[in-house]
C-alpha cells in the first residue's frame, strides 16, 4: 500500500524540516511531494537521499532559483517551476504553490479541480490546511510545515489505495 508525503512553505525550519521527515519516513511514503517555499539550499539538501523520491515546485519565496534545482537534480529529486503536471504513484497529479491572496489560489485550485484532469492536486502559499474532493478531484494542501504563521506546523500523508489523507501535527 503505497504513500506519499505532502509538504509544503517549510520556510527553512530546519528544525520542522527534521521532525518532517522523521515523520515521512516513520510512515514509510514512496514519495514526498513539496508545494513550494523551501527558500534556501541548505533546506533542501536536508530532504535529499532519504528514504523517498522528492518531486515539487517552487513557490513565490524561493530566491535561489538555479542553485535550488540544480541541487534538486543532483541529490536525484525534481523541483521546478510551477505547474508541475506528472503521475505520482499512478494518480494524475497537479503540483502549484498558488498566487495572490488565498481567495485567488482556492479560486485557481477550484477551477482546475472542476476541469476533471487530475486525481490530485496539491498546492500551497496559503499555510491553511485543506483536504476535500470536489467532484473527482482530491484536493490537498497540507497547511505549513514552518508553523510561522498559524503556530501550528502540519503535513499531510495520503493513502494512495484507500485516497484517505492524514494530517499530521510535527
Amino acid at each position: 500500500m503505497a504513500k506519499i508525503g505532502i509538504l509544503a512553505d517549510t520556510h527553512d525550519n530546519l528544525e520542522m524540516i527534521e521532525r518532517a521527515i522523521i515523520q515521512l519516513e516513520k510512515e514509510g511514503v514512496s514519495v514526498v511531494v513539496h508545494a513550494g517555499d523551501i527558500i534556501a539550499p541548505f533546506s533542501l539538501k536536508r530532504m535529499l537521499n532519504r528514504g523517498f523520491k522528492l518531486i515539487g515546485v517552487l513557490g513565490n519565496n524561493d530566491g535561489e532559483v538555479l542553485l535550488l534545482t540544480r541541487l534538486a537534480e543532483k541529490g536525484g529529486a525534481v523541483i521546478v517551476h510551477q505547474p508541475l503536471i506528472t503521475v505520482v504513484e499512478g494518480l494524475r497529479t497537479l503540483i502549484l504553490h498558488g498566487a495572490g491572496s488565498i481567495s485567488d489560489t482556492r479560486a485557481l485550485v477550484d477551477s482546475l479541480a472542476k476541469s476533471g484532469t487530475f486525481d490530485l492536486i496539491v498546492y500551497g502559499h496559503t499555510h491553511e490546511v485543506d483536504v476535500r474532493k470536489l467532484e473527482e478531484t482530491l484536493i490537498v494542501n497540507p497547511g505549513e510545515a514552518c508553523g510561522y504563521l498559524t503556530g501550528s506546523p502540519t503535513l499531510a500523508v495520503l493513502d494512495v489505495e484507500s485516497k484517505e489523507v492524514e494530517v499530521k501535527e510535527l
